[in-house]
């Protein structure tokens, strides 16, 4: 571990384990699991924040949305044609020029431009709709993570969910900001699902030294895998080890072997 990440390792409020980036077949479009929420701090110092945690690799220019707009069983709340953002808000990630690996964490208040950019300001689309760092509650609180095809109006048509974090311990069609249901695509398998009302949460990556993708997307359900409390700690980038799954590496032994076969001819 060089002595910088030593440093940064210092000052996570999320546990954090050294990388080892591992090349996978995921740059393909995104399917439920892929990307996960790690930490959730509602009345933050400076702000309100949370992380995410990627399972597969992301493409350069790869967009991801976030909301805190509740489910109601076949919309999020609020949205509409002309309304964008939805009762709540909305913030959207683009992965920077170099891609971001498999097994990296990125917070919502993260400034490093080379992992990527986040949109928290400016006009959704061509309405009065705008991207904000989300209003987080402890006392009721969902968060959705998707991918989308419509730039102009992600939430209203052309998305695909990928995770979701609830604080209330239950899950029911979404009638105010504290109340929300898992979208379409979403199981139990591909969401968090913690009770009573909280402050803080984080995902507690120290009891684990690595893991297949299918393993830690299991982890982060889990809710004895978190740790909650009345902090109001920031969440830093970071990183944590993703295995190939031992198909993918019988996958990556035999075009290793075609490879050499290939060269030596």
């Amino acid at each position: 571990m060089s002595m910088a990440f030593s440093r940064r390792l210092t000052i996570l409020s999320l546990p954090i384990i050294a990388a080892t980036t591992i090349s996978s077949a995921s740059l393909a479009a995104l399917i439920a699991g892929d990307i996960a929420i790690v930490g959730f701090q509602a009345s933050g110092a400076p702000t309100d924040n949370i992380a995410f945690a990627t399972l597969v690799d992301l493409s350069a220019g790869t967009v991801l949305y976030f909301t805190d707009n509740g489910w109601t069983g076949t919309a999020f709340r609020g949205v509409s044609g002309t309304d964008s953002d939805g009762n709540e808000t909305l913030m959207r990630y683009t992965v920077g020029s170099n891609g971001l690996a498999a097994g990296s964490v990125v917070s919502s208040i993260s400034s490093n431009a080379a992992l990527g950019v986040w949109a928290l300001s400016g006009l959704v689309g061509t309405g009065t709709s705008t991207f904000a760092q989300l209003s987080l509650s402890s006392t009721g609180e969902q968060v959705t993570i998707f991918s989308g095809t419509n730039a102009l109006n992600p939430m209203f048509s052309g998305f695909t969910a990928l995770w979701n974090f609830d604080n209330t311990g239950v899950l029911e069609p979404a009638t105010t900001s504290a109340t929300g249901s898992l979208a379409t695509g979403l199981t139990a398998a591909t969401s968090t699902l913690l009770s009573g009302g909280l402050n803080y949460a984080a995902f507690n990556f120290v009891s684990f030294s690595s893991g297949t993708s299918a393993e830690w997307m299991a982890r982060f359900a889990d809710a004895s895998n978190w740790t909650t409390s009345s902090a109001t700690t920031s969440f830093a980038d970071g990183s944590f080890i993703v295995v190939p799954a031992p198909g993918a590496l019988v996958l990556l032994g035999l075009a290793g072997l075609v490879a050499r076969r290939r060269r030596s001819k």
